[in-house]
C-alpha cells in the first residue's frame, strides 16, 4: 500500500510541476487574435468526426459531436489558445485548445492537449487534427 501511495503522490507532484510550468510560461496579458466569433464553427477530425465551437452569451463553448459528455466552456489562456473546462467535472480532462491561423486570419486547424498529465490516456486529444468544415462545395 505504501508503494502505491508514493507512486500516486509522485504523479501528482509531476502534474503540479507541469501546471506551474504552464502558468510561468503564460502571457496573461495577451489577447486572442480574432473576435470570439472568428473561432466559432464546425471542425472535423478524419478519425473522430465533428467538433463544434459555438459562441453563446459572450463565451465560446466546445461540443464533441459523438461524445455527449464532452461539452464545455472555453476560457482564453493566451494568444490563440483556450482551455476547455468540461461541464461534467468528473471527467478530470480539461484541455488546451489551440487555433492556428492562415495568413488571411482564418482558422486553418485546431489542436488539443490535456492540461494535466493525470488525464486518462483514453482522452487522446493530442491525436486530433481538427480542420474547419467548409460549407463551400
Amino acid at each position: 500500500m505504501g508503494a502505491y501511495a508514493a507512486a500516486v503522490a509522485k504523479s501528482q507532484d509531476k502534474a503540479d510541476e507541469s501546471w506551474a510550468n504552464h502558468v510561468a510560461a503564460r502571457d496573461a496579458k495577451s489577447k486572442p487574435s480574432l473576435p470570439l466569433a472568428g473561432y466559432a464553427g464546425a471542425y472535423r477530425d478524419a478519425w473522430y468526426g465533428d467538433v463544434f465551437v459555438e459562441q453563446r452569451s459572450g463565451k465560446l463553448r466546445l461540443r464533441f459531436g459523438a461524445t455527449a459528455d464532452l461539452v464545455g466552456t472555453m476560457e482564453h489562456w493566451q494568444h490563440d489558445t483556450f482551455i476547455v473546462r468540461w461541464d461534467n467535472r468528473s471527467l478530470n480532462a480539461d484541455a488546451f485548445v489551440t487555433f492556428s491561423l492562415d495568413p488571411d486570419g482564418k482558422v486553418r486547424e485546431v489542436r488539443m492537449q490535456a492540461v494535466s498529465s493525470l488525464t486518462d490516456f483514453s482522452f487522446d486529444f493530442q491525436d486530433l487534427l481538427l480542420v474547419p468544415v467548409s460549407d463551400k462545395k
